[in-house]
């Protein structure tokens, strides 16, 4: 991981999404009291965000590369962290309830080429896309880049000692996410990233163990329902750009310790009303991004030197606060706050924090921005079309005034 991270020094736009990854890797080491399969399930789900940001930013160095073989080899593994090999059962066949399901899905998917050697009479432990456990039983799907165009198979809840599904990039699936997936108790990490997959998000899922959720990039409409709430796992939930309107629920996501790292990402969509208030006390939101959406109110609450936030970005939302005297939090590392209606000054705690990304234009903030620490990174357009900013790297404020 240190070696991803040296080699991004000298790529700019490689840096924040390798950055993310590190400080999730340093967070999600096991703890004595904490279940493993949160912190696998929270780690994958970065390595494969990490991934997909790399290629959405055009980058194909060496360096996604060797996140891409981070992810496989991460995946790989986390199957067989929880085994003790001199345990295993002799290999032979998948549990005989695994097959006819696989078999069903395959059909329910159309049939496609890619699933070619998905066939009676063989070992759906060999198959690709389907990963097993050591007894025997499917525990994880996962597919990328397959030329299918279909609606989700409802026979996906029907394998019920799944745990991790990821469907991505795969525009031709359509139609609404079945509400059989509910019955996956087992299910702790699920992906349905880049497809033409439509309709509201299931209630239903409320039912299944969820810890991490990713929907980016999809045609989903309606509300986030509320008893996603009732999850007691969950730590990331990412429904960015989709088409999702209301309230965000307020205990969305949350953690079960203190130091447990929280993700939630919901830009692009016609969100509305509040931020509730709770996410300004947990204790770690490692990412908060809800830019581009019909968000009003304060949101000033999510500031303060002992909050735990790396990745604030509000931009794009009605929000109006004093930002003057507000304190960052410890840890923040990239900030925006454009396109909103907030006023006051720029905050002298800037000066001391570890911001290295700011964008405050298009507010309504004025007088003179503090100099000194930190302030020397940040270029002009961080704090343009403001109503009344001025000194460095603006011009220099008037003679008498502030």
């Amino acid at each position: 991981m240190f070696l991803l991270l040296a080699a991004a020094s000298n790529h700019q736009t490689t840096l924040k999404p390798l950055t993310k990854l590190w400080l999730t890797f340093n967070i999600t080491s096991p703890r004595p009291f904490d279940p493993p399969r949160l912190h696998n399930a929270l780690f994958i789900t970065s390595l494969h965000h990490t991934f997909t940001h790399l290629k959405q930013i055009g980058s194909t160095s060496s360096i996604a590369m060797a996140t891409h073989r981070l992810i496989i080899l991460f995946l790989l593994s986390s199957q067989l962290i929880t085994m003790s090999l001199s345990s295993l059962p002799p290999r032979g066949s998948s549990d005989p309830d695994d097959l006819p399901t696989l078999l069903k899905i395959k059909a329910q998917f159309g049939n496609p080429a890619a699933l070619a050697e998905w066939q009676p009479g063989t070992d759906p432990c060999s198959w690709p896309y389907a990963y097993c456990n050591q007894y025997r039983r499917v525990v994880s799907l996962f597919l990328e880049n397959v030329n299918i165009t279909s609606t989700l198979p409802p026979a996906i809840g029907e394998l019920d000692q799944l745990e991790t599904l990821s469907i991505e990039n795969m525009p031709g699936l359509h139609g609404p996410i079945p509400d059989s997936f509910g019955k996956l108790a087992h299910l702790s990490v699920f992906n349905v990233m880049v497809t033409s997959v439509s309709g509201s998000i299931p209630a239903s899922l409320s039912r299944t163990n969820l810890s991490s959720v990713s929907f980016f990039g999809n045609k989903l409409t309606g509300r986030i329902p509320t008893s996603l709430e009732k999850l007691p796992h969950l730590t990331f939930f990412d429904a960015a750009n989709n088409d999702l309107v209301g309230p965000i629920p307020p205990r969305l996501v949350h953690g079960s310790t203190p130091d447990m790292p929280l993700g939630l990402k919901l830009s692009n969509n016609r969100l509305s009303g509040n931020i509730p208030w709770l996410y300004g006390i947990e204790r770690y939101i490692m990412e908060f991004k809800v830019a581009n959406n019909q968000l009003a109110g304060d949101a000033s609450f999510l500031f303060g030197r002992r909050k735990r936030v790396d990745d604030l970005d509000l931009s794009g939302n009605r929000l109006k606060f004093n930002l003057t005297g507000l304190e960052m939090p410890r840890d923040l590392l990239f900030l925006n706050l454009s396109h909103n209606r907030i006023y006051g000054g720029v905050p002298a705690s800037l000066r001391e924090s570890r911001v290295v990304t700011l964008d405050l234009s298009y507010n309504q903030l004025c007088g003179e921005i503090p100099a000194g620490g930190r302030m020397g990174w940040f270029k002009a357009e961080a704090y343009g079309h403001n109503k009344c900013l001025c000194g460095a790297p603006l011009p220099p404020c008037a003679s008498g005034h502030y």
